[in-house]
């Protein structure tokens, strides 16, 4: 790995480990607002069926996303990870008997892979390197997920974002999409500030289950 990818994820370590000590409440310590949050968990949650499905959260922060699924009933196995200690350490207290792990993701190794991963709000903050760290950090959730991987990030298309949020190019983040699978959903249809893209194995024409061909 070289020295510019290591500084970005030691900065953003800092960044979220800072968060968690500074914060007062869960939505100030990952930057989200509870309704967005909630939104953007929403449009990965219904277009995809997780029961007994198993699920990597990357950048779990304070296990949001596992809180959203129990609330809803959906019955999958969940695995959490995030570069801040401070993070899982708070996740790990709120959800005894759930794996949460810390680290470099790109070099951890879960001994698995799982049907689906996502991330969500993980690149949303400027530091030298973001790009490659997107690519990099993209491609390993690609290569652990045997249906898709999930990513959310913020769009260049709202004005409004604080200084030291990073807004990212669609067209960048589909063409960089594209060349790691050909089969990609891009939505920017749920939020004004946000978009997600999808990165699937298989086309998704030929693995619907309530298809009419005939």
């Amino acid at each position: 790995m070289n020295q510019t990818i290591d500084n970005c994820l030691a900065n953003a370590q800092a960044y979220w480990d800072d968060k968690v000590r500074a914060s007062d409440s869960n939505p100030e310590r990952v930057e989200q607002s509870q309704r967005t949050q909630k939104m953007r968990f929403e449009a990965f949650v219904l277009n995809h069926d997780l029961s007994g499905r198993s699920l990597l959260d990357v950048g779990c922060g304070v296990g949001d996303l596992l809180n959203h699924l129990q609330r809803r009933e959906i019955d999958c196995e969940y695995d959490g990870f995030d570069i801040s200690p401070e993070m899982v350490k708070l996740c790990r207290e709120k959800f005894p008997g759930i794996r949460f792990e810390s680290g470099n993701f790109l070099d951890w190794n879960p001994g698995k892979s799982f049907d689906y991963t996502i991330a969500v709000g993980i690149h949303n903050i400027k530091l030298d390197g973001a790009r490659e760290v997107l690519e990099r950090v993209t491609r390993k959730q690609f290569e652990l997920s045997r249906i898709a991987a999930h990513v959310s990030l913020l769009t260049d298309r709202y004005a409004g974002f604080a200084p030291h949020i990073l807004a990212w190019r669609v067209e960048e983040v589909l063409s960089m999409a594209l060349e790691i699978t050909p089969y990609v959903v891009l939505r920017h249809d749920y939020l004004p500030n946000d978009f997600s893209i999808t990165l699937y194995r298989e086309p998704l024409i030929d693995t619907g289950r309530n298809l009419r061909l005939d």
